[in-house]
């Protein structure tokens, strides 16, 4: 065969195999498109709310803070280094824990020293915790 012949003939596209694919892709995606569920076809129940004849019982949460100079802060009240005014601070502690009982809750208090604080300053603001009858004791440190 000579090679005008080739050139001269015309391409030929065979159609029926194509229309055979087409119709095999339709009832794929057909079948599988009625197998998906819709998500408005989902049922679903919302759990019914639960009264509670309880009443929740937060805790009391103290934050006490010991400085580098030693004094110590709680709830807005700071005091000083003198040993006098740590029984003004196991007093506070006691006042804080009778609210507590009162209350029905507990007392949790945190002790956050400063880097440079004693640690006897420290161990006295745990003795004061300890006079109060507090149970629940953290520490904390500054960033």
């Amino acid at each position: 065969m000579k090679l005008d012949d080739l050139m001269n003939k015309k391409a030929e596209l065979q159609i029926a195999p194509l229309i055979d694919v087409v119709f095999l892709l339709l009832i794929y995606f057909m079948v599988t498109a009625s197998l998906i569920k819709k998500e408005a076809d989902l049922s679903f129940m919302l759990p019914a709310q639960v009264q509670s004849t309880e009443p929740i019982t937060l805790p009391i949460e103290v934050l006490i803070e010991v400085s580098a100079e030693g004094d110590i802060s709680i709830e807005g009240m700071t005091f000083g280094k003198d040993e006098n005014n740590l029984d003004d601070l196991i007093s506070q502690l006691v006042t804080l824990k009778q609210a507590a009982d009162s209350s029905a809750s507990e007392l949790i208090v945190n002790i956050m020293p400063n880097d440079k604080a004693l640690h006897g300053r420290i161990v006295k603001v745990m003795d004061a915790c300890a006079a109060a009858d507090v149970k629940n004791l953290s520490f904390s440190m500054t960033m």
